[in-house]
């Protein structure tokens, strides 16, 4: 195995470890927002880091919840001429 591919099993295994779920949740639960969301997608975003799930896939899939959540989704995502 190379170190790339090391790398993202390394990676891939953290999203899953009992002590990194406690972490998150410690930082998350402090803030005003949703710590499911936002626990839901930092596992999303290691996996896009990893090349498990296509950037498009990822802002797709939380378009939705973050305009719930925040009101607006301001993410530099939109292609040129979107108009969210």
């Amino acid at each position: 195995m190379n170190d790339t591919a090391d790398t993202r099993e390394e990676m891939a295994s953290v999203i899953d470890d009992e002590d990194w779920q406690r972490t998150v949740e410690d930082i998350l639960e402090d803030g005003p927002h949703s710590t499911e969301l936002g626990k839901m997608m930092g596992r999303d975003a290691v996996r896009v880091s990893i090349g498990e799930m296509s950037e498009q896939a990822f802002h797709e899939k939380y378009h939705d919840a973050v305009l719930e959540e925040f009101g607006v989704d301001e993410r530099p995502t939109g292609s040129e001429g979107s108009d969210e």
